[in-house]
């Protein structure tokens, strides 16, 4: 008996260490305010545009804004270094075949306040798409997008950690001369039966 009141005397109190210290993580994160992250990793595409384009470099700055623990809004730049599949070129090439420059709005949702905190994302981009190989399937284009996605992000003091998984479906595909056309209209733009998928790693502060 007295061997169980000992054992649970112990975990008592690793019990309350344990809650206090979250507690103090919690109390000194830094969830609420402005945010500025850069990062990078792999962008690719998916349907008829991932048999033409292989994944490649991307990379962006976000700047954040958090009213509360779990919402947040982002305005964001995000590029991308893209190969083409050496069969749709059509003669020699140095340096990124496709290069992708753009801006996105979007709403962040945090699936609880802690300072580890998941979240789900989704909003609006637009892209400027440049291409650098001699190509006939391939041509300069502004095109828009829709973000949708996840992540999980730390905060630790000032510090912010962010890594996040994103799928964009492109609005149309007109710097793809062969891709096939949207599945969906909506007015006189129309959803791709293709789009980008990113997967990013992103450091920073929250003040």
């Amino acid at each position: 008996m007295k061997t169980l009141l000992k054992v649970g005397a112990v975990a008592g109190v690793l019990g309350a260490g344990s809650a206090m210290a979250q507690e103090r993580l919690e109390s000194s994160a830094d969830m609420r305010g402005l945010t500025f992250l850069v990062g990078g990793g792999v962008e690719g595409y998916t349907s008829a545009l991932g048999s033409d384009i292989n994944p490649g470099l991307g990379y962006g700055v976000t700047v954040a804004i958090k009213p509360t623990k779990v919402l947040g809004i982002e305005l964001g730049y995000s590029g991308a270094l893209n190969e083409f599949d050496p069969r749709v070129v059509t003669g020699a090439r140095s340096g990124p075949d496709l290069v992708r420059n753009g801006a996105h709005v979007v709403a962040t949702l945090g699936l609880g306040a802690a300072p580890v905190q998941p979240y789900i994302l989704g909003g609006v981009g637009i892209s400027r798409y440049n291409v650098r190989a001699p190509t006939v399937a391939f041509a300069d284009d502004t095109a828009g997008n829709i973000p949708l996605g996840g992540g999980l992000r730390v905060h630790m003091g000032n510090f912010t950690a962010d890594a996040r998984l994103q799928y964009s479906f492109l609005l149309d595909q007109q710097f793809a001369a062969n891709a096939p056309p949207g599945d969906v209209t909506i007015g006189d733009r129309s959803f791709s039966s293709g789009g980008s998928y990113a997967g990013t790693v992103n450091v920073g502060a929250t003040w």
